[in-house]
């Protein structure tokens, strides 16, 4: 085996020698890959990862077991095959099959790392396992440098300002040095350790315990001696640094700040700091985010309002947006699960880095913005890959059908563009309120939903508009709730990102001042404008003015049935019952699919009626012994009669059940019901 390996890597070599002599003249690395498309960034769903743009939307469906984010218009990404590179609009330029020595397993479960670095000055480097360290180009073109050729390659870094850190083996150790562009070794493979070259510094060690940074002959200039316990790369001109026990920044020639300020003024010391990456840097303790001044810019766990599942970790900002896993729900992420990691070691391993996996029991991957507000939330509900998202206006910048727009101030202030009611995700409709039986002549409801900010805050907020039965096209005073026969309208608020001591925004209630106009209203959609007060329900002077614009809003019809007529001891069980209403034992409706026949259930508990034919029965039918279908009431076998439509998904029709005798009912009877938009269900 051993003479098998190495003929092959004798083969290899001579393949890639003349491969690389080309390469080095073309220098395919050294330039950033130009890209003008919008960022794209990484967001898992139910197991599978894909990418998604700055407005939560998918990009890239969801069907990579791993994903790292993208770099220069390329992403690393994993298969059941292993790690493969594509572009940003999912091609492949390096087929998935790569994998990288060194994994993290969390809970058991093995997760590779990718052996493939960030693309960074038009090159990725990589590392496989089964393979030589090599360079992959934005088109999929591999290029081997040729100071690498006769070297046992251990690791290899992206290229910055024209120079990538190379590890190489040397007998029982290994050394770091730079290679250039053309493939050069440059910088003597002399350190221990090393890192990336910004500002022309770049950070590197002469053994485990002393740091310092070089410049681009491999010299020491930056302090005197090697004499820093630890050392990232710059990044807006400031570098991370741990001398003894002091950590913190130094720029290029002594110490910038050791200690984080807080808004409130409040400064604590530095503990461990991360590079900065768009001008954002994480530090401990928090940890918390500061800008290159090392005052706070970015605390997510100021006010309960998200729960890191692990603080230890210290990720970096990619496009403006830093990934932080934090609390689902209830803003708790539970037990930290067995996290460990395999191989021989590599520097994007190990609790300070990101971690591209929620292995905790309550968790979810947001992205914040430079503010600290989530702007990608991966609990957030988003339409499906490849859906374009419906029109809000039209041409001529009116309403467009379906859709609505809402505009608050007060104690409430905002404006929200206008949105599509009948939009995936969204819950604003026009629909029944609370009627279980028919939605004939209503009360109907109207849910707007919206954003605004409260004390400064972004809230998320919902406005239920209540109307009355018959109501009609025209005008109609607001008034409160209290009022059952008027319009009257809730107004709910919750703020984003809040954890459960995180100040909540009260509720607030129509006050009796307002207007609601209604141009159309019948059980398709809804049009009209409403003008009106709220008043908080903790403090009469707390108040919002709201004024909402609809157009089309959509009808949501839920099942309804009708008593039609009675007759015999049915009516005369409906008399004895006048607070009871007969109804109320024939709804809500149901139907059931199950192995061939068709169950339509007519209420619930008590008397109710259930009848059963065929699956794909449609038309009149004739119910009892003898007949294919059969009805019951109250659990008992009865003769019937009736018509049965099927209406997309919903059943439609009427049933006449004739009674004779019956434990329930004294003497014959009948009841005759209508029933509409019942859907119809698999048996589960």
């Amino acid at each position: 085996m051993t003479g098998r390996r190495t003929l092959t890597r004798l083969i290899a070599t001579a393949g890639l020698t003349l491969a690389s002599t080309a390469a080095a003249l073309a220098q395919p690395c050294g330039t950033a890959a130009g890209t003008d498309n919008a960022p794209l960034y990484p967001l898992p769903h139910e197991a599978k990862w894909g990418f998604v743009g700055a407005d939560g939307e998918w990009r890239l469906a969801p069907q990579w077991r791993q994903v790292r984010p993208f770099s220069e218009g390329v992403a690393a990404v994993e298969t059941n095959a292993g790690w493969g590179l594509i572009d940003s609009t999912g091609a492949y330029i390096a087929e998935p099959g790569a994998h990288d020595a060194d994994s993290v397993v969390i809970d058991g479960a093995r997760y590779a790392l990718s052996p493939y670095k960030p693309m960074a000055q038009g090159c990725s480097a990589a590392t496989p396992a089964d393979g030589d360290a090599h360079f992959i180009t934005p088109t999929g073109e591999r290029w081997d440098p040729k100071a690498l050729s006769d070297e046992e390659v251990l690791d290899l870094g992206s290229f910055s300002e024209g120079l990538a850190w190379v590890r190489v083996a040397r007998g029982k150790y290994s050394a770091v040095g730079w290679i250039d562009t053309s493939g050069e070794m440059v910088i003597a493979p002399d350190f221990t350790d090393g890192g990336d070259f910004v500002g022309g510094r770049a950070p590197a060690a002469i053994n485990d315990e002393n740091w310092g940074y070089i410049d681009t002959s491999g010299a020491l200039v930056f302090p005197g001696k090697f004499t820093l316990q630890d050392a990232g790369r710059y990044g807006d001109g400031l570098a991370p640094v741990r001398v003894g026990r002091e950590s913190g920044f130094m720029d290029d020639t002594d110490w910038r700040f050791k200690s984080a300020t807080y808004p409130d003024g409040q400064q604590t010391e530095i503990r461990a700091a991360a590079p900065f990456h768009d001008a954002r840097a994480a530090v401990q303790p928090g940890p918390v985010w500061i800008n290159p001044q090392g005052n706070v810019a970015v605390n997510p766990q100021a006010g309960a309002r998200h729960a890191i599942c692990n603080e230890k970790r210290l990720p970096r900002y990619h496009d403006g947006l830093l990934p932080l896993v934090v609390g689902d729900g209830t803003n708790i992420c539970g037990n930290t699960p067995d996290i460990t990691y395999e191989g021989p070691g590599d520097p994007r391993s190990g609790p300070q880095r990101m971690l591209w996996a929620l292995p905790w029991a309550r968790d979810k991957l947001v992205w914040l913005d430079r503010g600290g507000t989530t702007v990608i939330d991966a609990s957030a509900c988003r339409r499906a890959p490849g859906i374009a998202a419906l029109p809000s206006t039209t041409s001529g910048g009116a309403l467009a059908e379906g859709a609505y727009r809402l505009r608050l101030s007060g104690m409430v202030a905002g404006e929200t563009d206008p949105q599509r009611a009948d939009a995936p995700c969204n819950r604003s409709t026009f629909e029944m309120d609370g009627n279980t039986a028919t939605n004939e002549g209503g009360p109907w409801q109207l849910s707007l939903s919206g954003a605004a900010r409260w004390q400064d805050h972004p809230v998320n907020l919902s406005l239920s508009l209540e109307l009355p039965a018959g109501i009609t096209a025209g005008q109609h005073p607001v008034k409160t709730p209290q009022d059952d026969n008027a319009v009257s309208a809730y107004l709910w608020l919750s703020v984003r990102d809040a954890g459960p001591n995180a100040p909540r925004p009260p509720s607030y209630a129509s006050a009796g001042g307002g207007t609601l106009t209604l141009k159309r209203r019948d059980q398709t959609g809804l049009t009209g404008q409403v003008d009106m007060t709220l008043v908080s329900n903790e403090n009469a002077q707390d108040t919002v003015d709201l004024s909402a614009r609809f157009n089309a809003i959509p009808y949501t019809p839920g099942p309804e049935v009708a008593l039609i007529e009675t007759t015999g001891a049915v009516t005369a069980l409906a008399e004895s019952m006048p607070d009871d209403p007969l109804i109320n034992f024939f709804t809500p409706a149901s139907a059931q699919r199950d192995e061939g026949t068709l169950t339509l259930s007519l209420g619930k508990h008590g008397p109710k009626l259930e009848l059963t034919l065929p699956a794909d029965h449609s038309g009149s039918f004739t119910a009892g012994p003898d007949a294919p279908a059969s009805i019951r009431f109250a659990g008992v076998p009865v003769t019937g009669e009736g018509e049965l439509k099927h209406e997309n998904g919903h059943l439609n029709g009427r049933v006449t059940a004739s009674l004779a005798a019956h434990d329930q009912i004294n003497g014959e009877g009948s009841v005759t019901l209508r029933f509409a938009a019942v859907p119809m269900e698999a048996d589960q």
